[in-house]
């Protein structure tokens, strides 16, 4: 009985240290290079803990003002009858730029991928040109958050921008 109750105890404390281990790690997503040229480099990583991000930028712009085609993608685990996008730009720590807009609005189907349901692929293509050159160089810190209607977040992004 003894060496029962011990064997089970030793089994209960491995479990809780390997329960403890899996929980204490740091998880990230892999940090995606889409750019690097020699005067730009544009990185980003998901800080959604569940899903990451597929995100492509080609051809890598040499100047913010070259176009470039741009295509998300990303598996729905919610559904996006209404979807508002929240955006922040900073510059060494201090905000530069915020962003909040309706993407899917109630009632108002906006963009192809409003309405998508839950277990679909959302795949993005657009192109992109910046109208001005940016003044400052340096790097630049993209944080990118996507919710629906319930508040459930669709997607999370962390992107560098590097501007040379």
């Amino acid at each position: 009985m003894a060496t029962c109750l011990c064997s089970n105890t030793l089994v209960l404390a491995l479990f809780i240290i390997s329960v403890h281990l899996v929980y204490c790690q740091d998880v990230q997503w892999p940090l995606h290079t889409v750019c690097n040229s020699d005067t730009l480099t544009v990185s980003y990583r998901s800080c959604d803990l569940l899903q990451d991000v597929g995100f492509t930028l080609h051809p890598c712009p040499n100047k913010l003002t070259d176009p470039a085609n741009l295509r998300l993608a990303l598996f729905l685990r919610q559904p996006i009858d209404e979807l508002y996008l929240s955006a922040v730009l900073l510059l060494r720590g201090m905000e530069v730029l915020r962003k909040n807009e309706a993407l899917c609005p109630p009632h108002f189907p906006r963009f192809t991928f409003c309405g998508s349901r839950r277990g679909e692929l959302i795949t993005i293509d657009s192109s992109f040109e910046s109208i001005t050159e940016l003044p400052i160089k340096g790097d630049f810190t993209l944080r990118v958050t996507v919710v629906n209607q319930d508040d459930f977040q669709i997607a999370c992004v962390n992107a560098t921008l590097s501007i040379v």
